[in-house]
């Protein structure tokens, strides 16, 4: 790779990371090129960039972000995920590490902490926003369809 093509490179990681709320590193010594384009399949709606990357270049991009300490984790061949949706990103990779031994976990970074692969498989079993969400539209939903039930019950005796 030239120069101005790696410099390419960290200037787009870069901007990645800008809008990211998570950055995984995994490990796909391994995996098959089928495999790994399932992975990105999977990931693509929520990650902004899943990729094969150098550590040494990645480390650069990571340098003066937020991110940063992620660097640490990066010392086999790794590919990185920077996730637009971090919570959906620990489900995606867990349920795929459950069905590929191949490939491996190595950490991560969400909002202020390091996570490492006990802390990912955690997170992943967690309800996402939107299961949150309906839990408690239901809620706020069951009494009122409840007194309409009664009320209705109540209309079917007098008659």
């Amino acid at each position: 790779m030239k120069r101005e093509e790696k410099s390419n490179l960290i200037s787009a990681l870069q901007s990645s990371l800008k809008e990211a709320n998570g950055v995984f590193v995994v490990e796909n010594h391994g995996l098959s090129v089928k495999e790994m384009e399932d992975l990105r399949n999977e990931l693509r709606p929520h990650v902004s960039l899943f990729k094969v990357v150098k550590n040494r270049l990645m480390k650069l991009a990571l340098k003066g972000t937020s991110f940063e300490p992620v660097s640490d984790l990066m010392k086999h061949p790794t590919a990185v995920a920077i996730a637009t949706d971090a919570l959906a990103v620990t489900k995606v990779l867990v349920k795929f590490v459950d069905g590929h031994p191949n490939i491996t976990i190595h950490g991560g970074k969400m909002d202020a902490d390091v996570l490492g692969l006990d802390d990912i498989v955690q997170l992943s079993k967690l309800p996402s926003q939107l299961e949150i969400r309906s839990t408690i539209a239901r809620i706020l939903v069951e009494p009122g369809s409840r007194l309409a039930r009664v009320s209705a019950e109540y209309g079917k005796k007098n008659q």
